[in-house]
């Protein structure tokens, strides 16, 4: 059975949605979510992995490949938060920036 919240139905998903079309991720661009540490224990059960998940000054940065057309789909924001099963209360901020990462595909 597929899990339907987490790390892996994030990747699941969009691997699903551009199967056919091309590789999915944007090699230039990541999600940053940043998350208030008291949800720490709630985040084990989604499998993150500790290379996309961080903890600094009390806070939780989770880095995550984002699709190649994000900034085209209707409120990627939200279908985010909703595959990986977090809740809106544990997010402080959500960021698309940069990728600095020197492993390419």
């Amino acid at each position: 059975m597929t899990q339907t919240k987490g790390l892996n139905a994030y990747k699941n998903f969009w691997e699903k949605q551009f199967r056919l079309k091309r590789h999915p991720w944007d090699e230039e661009k990541i999600v940053k979510l940043t998350l208030s540490n008291n949800y720490a224990h709630k985040l084990k059960e989604l499998e993150f992995s500790t290379h996309s998940l961080a903890k600094k000054d009390g806070k939780l940065t989770l880095r995550l490949k984002v699709p190649y057309n994000y900034h085209e789909l209707d409120d990627f924001k939200s279908k985010t938060i909703e595959l990986l099963g977090i809740e809106i209360n544990w997010l402080i901020d959500f960021t698309v920036c940069e990728s600095h990462c020197t492993h390419r595909r």
